[in-house]
Formats: structure tokens, C-alpha cells, sequence
């Protein structure tokens, strides 16, 4: 029987995914992408793929390489929007696109629910596959939840999308979870994540399934929360904030302090849920490891995070989700309800109100 995948989203990181689900399953696997810039190019050429896992790029970004990338990849089937969609409904429906919330109608999830009766299965037969970042994203498919399981996607991959090339810069691992707790024991959801796992997994990738997809959320955001984020406010890429370590002492000075801000609000957080044998928390050794292997891989690379290149792009940056959210944790789960956000957490405090404005200006620039 064929499963079908609707993707959303296909950028860096959603045509790597979209690639490999078509790879690794060539005969019993449709996929239908929702293309919208790129869909001109895609539909007429291709995407252009150069991935350190499939061809065309080495890790130390070998330019001989290239001729070895994958050309003209092709979804089964592309479609401008979701009204346009006729090949559903569908197993899957994989979202990869930024969560920036605006007007009612216009979010991918307000969409997905309005298109609902043609893309999705009865009886909780489809599942919603959210390769995201940030945390509590799940809570804007709250009118979802009934109808298809969630499933927490946290992608560690440097990919990125230029008009339909893809350059995927290092080795692409996928952790698969489950955003509620209370589904462990649901037969149905676990068989739906276990198939995609299956579905995704090769002997390439590193794809597993996730126990605590809410501490694998956390732990992505000691590097989103601090390099995407600071990186997007001063228009750096992260191996120019490695230039400054020793002379400045950025690292040290702003990116480790930061990081222990998110390990603080995240422990408090993580101790509300009962995950049981899995049950995790932020320790020390994920903070010095996380800038150890910033300054291992990413720096080098040069590497952009989204954030900055949307910021450079003009776009908006996923200020909510990344730096707003973990805000708003802090002050629901704080005893005084947030009065002493500026001594207890004053990096994020400060720099969530310095990206508001960088997020003004570049609201009044995309109008």
C-alpha cells in the first residue's frame, strides 16, 4: 500500500526531508510538496541538492565535489497552495515552514484546518509531522489535536535553500516524538511514529525515536536561543562571533551566560511532566558541549542560522517561538509571576526586547 506525504515547507531543511523520504522509498511512497517561490524552478528543472550525506559536498565544503550533486529532484506531485491539492488525503502531512504566526487564515495551521475534510484521514489516521523549531509549538494546532496525532520533529541539520539549491552542510539527524505525554500508551499514535521513523530512517542519516520530545526541544534551544538569536541582532554568522572569543570574549561573556538562562527555565519547566524512566534535564555538560561543537562545526562553515538569514532577507525571524515562548515559561512557572525577570534572567529578558524591534522594522519593510 502506498503512503501518502503532503510536505509543507520546503526549504533547507524540508527538501532534505522530502529527498529522503522519496529516496528511501522509491516504489511505495507518494509525495505531493507545496512549493510557492521555488515552485517555477522545481517544476521546470528540479532541485539541485549538494549534501554532505547524498553527494555533491564534502564536510570540509570540498568545491571538487560539487559535480557529484544531486540534480532535478522532483516531488511526485507540486502545488502552489493547499486549495490546489487533489492527491490526498494523506498519511502524512510533514511541515517544515517557520512558525511565525500572523492574521487568522493566513498560518499553516489555520490553512491545514480549513482544507481539512481533503487532507486528512478519519479517525486519527493521519498524523501531522511538526520539523520545527521552538517550544510549545504544538499548542496552534490545538484544533488538530482531535482529529490527527502530533508528532515532534527536531531536526539537527545546516541546510540551506537558495532558489531551488539546496546546500545541506552537515550530517542530518532527526529525533521523532510525541508532544503529549498522554499518548505513550495510544497504540495508534506510537504505530504512526514508529512508521516514519522507519519511513525516514537509512543507513545514512541518523533518525531515532524521541521519549522526551519536550527536553529534546529544550536542549536545541541552548543554540537557537543564543547563536540564532544573537547572530540575527548583530548580523554576524557564527563563525565571525568565534573571531571575538579571545579578544572580546563573546562566548564567554554573552553566549554562556545566555545559555544557562535557558538551562534554568527549562529545568524548572521539564520537573511539571512525568516522563517516567525518560525523564531528562539540562545539565551542565550539554552547555559546554553544545558551544564546543559550534565552534567545531558551525563556526568554520561560517554557518548562517536561519534567523540571520532571514533577517538578511528581509523576512521575519521566529522571534515567538525560539525567544518568546521561553519567555513566557519563565513567567508562568515563576513564583512571583516574572516581577524579577531582569536579575534572574536578564540576557534573554534584554534581548527579546531588542529583537522586537529588529522584528518592527523588518514588519514595516515587508509590507
Amino acid at each position: 500500500m502506498t503512503t501518502k506525504v503532503l510536505s509543507i515547507g520546503l526549504g533547507g531543511v524540508g527538501a532534505i526531508v522530502a529527498y529522503t523520504l522519496c529516496r528511501n522509498n522509491p516504489t511505495d511512497l507518494e509525495l505531493t510538496a507545496v512549493i510557492r517561490s521555488d515552485y517555477d524552478v522545481v517544476t521546470s528543472k528540479g532541485y539541485t541538492i549538494s549534501s554532505v550525506d547524498y553527494g555533491g559536498r564534502r564536510e570540509n565544503g570540498d568545491p571538487k565535489e560539487s559535480e557529484n550533486a544531486i540534480k532535478g529532484f522532483k516531488p511526485h506531485n507540486v502545488v502552489k497552495s493547499l486549495e490546489q491539492v487533489e492527491s490526498g488525503p494523506f498519511d502524512y502531512i510533514v511541515v517544515s515552514t517557520k512558525v511565525i504566526p500572523s492574521t487568522a487564515g493566513n498560518n499553516v495551521w489555520d490553512q491545514v484546518e480549513a482544507n481539512k475534510a481533503k487532507l486528512l484521514k478519519p479517525n486519527s489516521a493521519t498524523s501531522i509531522v511538526l520539523i520545527q523549531n521552538g517550544i510549545d509549538i504544538e499548542q496552534y494546532w490545538k484544533n488538530l489535536q482531535k482529529e490527527a496525532f502530533l508528532i515532534s520533529g527536531v531536526s539537527y541539520i545546516s541546510s540551506t535553500n537558495s532558489k531551488g539549491t539546496i546546500t545541506q552542510y552537515s550530517h542530518d539527524s532527526l529525533l521523532l516524538g510525541l508532544f503529549d505525554i498522554t499518548m505513550v500508551h495510544d497504540q495508534l499514535a506510537i504505530a504512526a511514529l514508529e512508521k516514519f521513523n522507519i519511513l525516514y530512517s537509512n543507513d545514512i542519516n541518523s533518525t531515532k525515536l524521541d521519549h522526551n520530545s519536550r527536553f529534546t526541544r529544550w536542549k536545541k534551544l541552548l543554540y537557537n536561543a543564543t547563536y540564532n538569536t544573537v547572530c540575527a541582532l548583530t548580523d554576524l554568522d557564527v563563525g565571525q562571533l568565534y573571531e571575538l572569543k579571545d579578544s572580546v570574549h563573546v562566548i564567554d561573556e554573552v553566549i554562556f551566560p545566555m545559555m544557562k538562562e535557558v538551562q534554568k527555565i527549562a529545568n524548572i519547566d521539564l520537573h511539571k511532566y512525568d516522563y517516567g524512566s525518560y525523564e531528562q534535564y539540562i545539565d551542565d555538560e550539554h552547555v559546554t558541549k553544545m558551544i564546543k561543537l559550534t565552534e567545531l562545526y558551525d563556526a568554520p562553515q561560517n554557518y548562517q542560522p536561519s534567523m540571520l538569514v532571514d533577517a538578511r532577507s528581509g523576512r521575519l525571524i521566529e522571534l515567538d517561538i525560539i525567544l518568546g515562548n521561553i519567555i513566557k515559561s519563565y513567567k508562568k512557572n515563576s513564583e512571583d509571576g516574572g516581577k524579577k525577570i531582569v536579575q534572574e534572567i536578564p540576557y534573554l529578558n534584554l534581548l527579546f526586547y531588542l529583537l522586537s524591534m529588529v522584528q518592527h522594522r523588518l514588519k514595516s519593510t515587508t509590507k
